[in-house]
Parts: C-alpha cells; sequence; structure tokens
C-alpha cells in the first residue's frame, strides 16, 4: 500500500509538472491562436460520434477496473488501458491474460479514434495531414519496439493507447460544439479558458510519453525505460524537421500542429499563422530540443554489458 501511495503522489507531482509546463506554453501561443474556427454540420456529428465511442470507451475501462463487466468480451481491453494509462506502473499486470480480441481491440479502438480524429480536426486538407499524424505515432512506434527487444510490447501498448483516447477526447469535445450553432466559439473567446484548454492538450500530449516510460520500468529497469520514453519524445518531436525543409518555414507552424493536434483546428487558419507573424523559431527549438532528447534517450536506452550477459 505504502508503494502504491508513493507512485500515485509521484504521478500526481508529474501530471502537476506537466500542467505547469503547458500552462507555459499555453500563454506563448495564445496570441496566435485567439480566433474561434466554426465546422460544418457534418464534422460536428461526426465529431460528437466519435467522442461518444472515446467516453463509453474510456467509462467501460474505468467501471470495469472495479466490477465483473471485465469480464465481457473487449471490456478488458478497455480495463487495461483505463489502468495502464492512469496508473502506468501497473500497465504490466492490466495487460497479462488478455485474449486475442482484447489485444487486437487495444490497437484498434485508440488507433482508429487517432486516425478519426486528425481528419475531424483538419477536414479540408485531406489525407495529408492526417498522414502526418499517423507517420509521427507511426516513428515513435518502431524506435520504442526496436529498443524493447524481444520484450512483450503490450504494457506500453495498452498505457499508450489510453492516454491518446484521453487525449482525443479533449480535442474532439471542442469540435463537438463549434458547428454554426455550437457554443465552442464563445467559450475559446474567454481568454481563461483557451489557456486552460491549452494548457491541458499540451499536459496530456506529454503524459502520452510519460506513461510510454512508466509502464516499461517493471520490465527493463527505470534507467532504460526513461530512455525509450525521451527516444520516443525526441524522434516523434524531430519529425517536424523534414517537414519545414519541404514545405518551407511557412507552413512549418502548421506542419507542427498537423504532428501533434494541440488546437482543436487546423492552426495555419488560425489569425496570424497565414502571414508568417508566427514565431518559426518556437518550431525550431522544439526540433532541436527532440533530436537532443532523441540521442540522450537512446544511449539510456541501450543495454548495458552487464545486462547482456545476465540474458
Amino acid at each position: 500500500m505504502a508503494t502504491a501511495a508513493g507512485r500515485g503522489i509521484l504521478a500526481l507531482v508529474v501530471a502537476a509538472v506537466l500542467l505547469l509546463s503547458g500552462a507555459v506554453i499555453a500563454v506563448a501561443i495564445d496570441p496566435f491562436a485567439r480566433e474561434p474556427m466554426a465546422v460544418g454540420p457534418t464534422t460536428e456529428w461526426v465529431a460528437r460520434l466519435l467522442l461518444l465511442l472515446g467516453v463509453v470507451w474510456v467509462g467501460i475501462g474505468m467501471i470495469s477496473a472495479r466490477t465483473r463487466l471485465v469480464r465481457r468480451p473487449g471490456a478488458a481491453a478497455a480495463r487495461a488501458t483505463w489502468v495502464a494509462s492512469t496508473r502506468p506502473w501497473r500497465a504490466r499486470e492490466s495487460s497479462l491474460g488478455l485474449l486475442p480480441l482484447d489485444r487486437c481491440l487495444m490497437i484498434v479502438v485508440p488507433g482508429g479514434i487517432l486516425v478519426a480524429t486528425r481528419v475531424v480536426q483538419t477536414p479540408r486538407d485531406g489525407l495529408w495531414s492526417v498522414a502526418l499524424a499517423v507517420a509521427s505515432w507511426l516513428v515513435f512506434a518502431v524506435a520504442v519496439r526496436l529498443l524493447l527487444g524481444r520484450r512483450s510490447p503490450w504494457p506500453i501498448i495498452a498505457a499508450v493507447g489510453g492516454a491518446i483516447v484521453l487525449r482525443c477526447v479533449v480535442a474532439l469535445l471542442a469540435v463537438s460544439f463549434s458547428g454554426p450553432a455550437g457554443i465552442w466559439p464563445e467559450v475559446w473567446s474567454s481568454p481563461v479558458l483557451r489557456v486552460l484548454y491549452l494548457t491541458v492538450a499540451f499536459a496530456l500530449v506529454a503524459w502520452i510519453f510519460v506513461v510510454a516510460g512508466w509502464s516499461l520500468s517493471a520490465q527493463i529497469g527505470p534507467r532504460r525505460a526513461v530512455g525509450i520514453a525521451l527516444a520516443g519524445v525526441g524522434v516523434a518531436s524531430a519529425l517536424p524537421a523534414a517537414t519545414i525543409a519541404v514545405v518551407g518555414a511557412r507552413d512549418a507552424v502548421r506542419s507542427w500542429n498537423d504532428q501533434i493536434g494541440i488546437l482543436p483546428w487546423d492552426l495555419a487558419r488560425l489569425a496570424g499563422a497565414r502571414d508568417g507573424s508566427f514565431p518559426v523559431e518556437i518550431v525550431t527549438a522544439t526540433t532541436v530540443a527532440g533530436l537532443m532528447a532523441a540521442v540522450v534517450g537512446i544511449v539510456l536506452a541501450l543495454p548495458t554489458r552487464s545486462s547482456s550477459r545476465a540474458r
């Protein structure tokens, strides 16, 4: 109990740090994201259906964690993603004994919600922005899989999948009420609520990588787990550099938001992005920091000679 309580306190401290960091970034981004965007009725209703799916998935996971509902087909998968994403130190435990159907759902449901959310967020851009978003996550997944070796990937799949669903629910909440008669444009006009949304959005993106590393600590040790998380964050953050080189600095911010999906809409259509007034240095600094994090993460994630001999 003491260990569990200590880990819970540590998780709260980490969450507080992420929220604080998100608040700082949100304040910096806010001047360039003050104009709300309205979506069409079709997009709004599709977002509502996706939001309902995400909420139901999270709700089943929460209820299954404490009731016999976990015996139902698919409920164990929802439970595993919920437990692993909110208590990543239990990711390995939550992913044990899952049926093939549950393992399939742990990939299909979060992955499907992620892709569909990106389509809803940028309906005018076609498949390009969706491809960028999927490419970022695939690069992260491949990097983690290579560093894991022969160890089971299901703990990190459960943790990251659950965190992705939580992230998508926040994004879909905004789009679901951004239609012609929606209330979100009025909500977005409030500086406090706008910064609060951006803070939570940034924190949830960072939390995905935190749970990714934390979920692996029981399998490979804290040092390598932190390394894998850092490497994944670094590679996924550095990917916009290639996009900037191809499309130019004017579209750098747009590409960055397409891949990370912080704002509920396409950042390039917001005030200040089209005319190039957004400080592209922020994206450049993110890329440099991502490369440094990737290098440090890979060094930490590599097994030592003693561990290799032990195996």
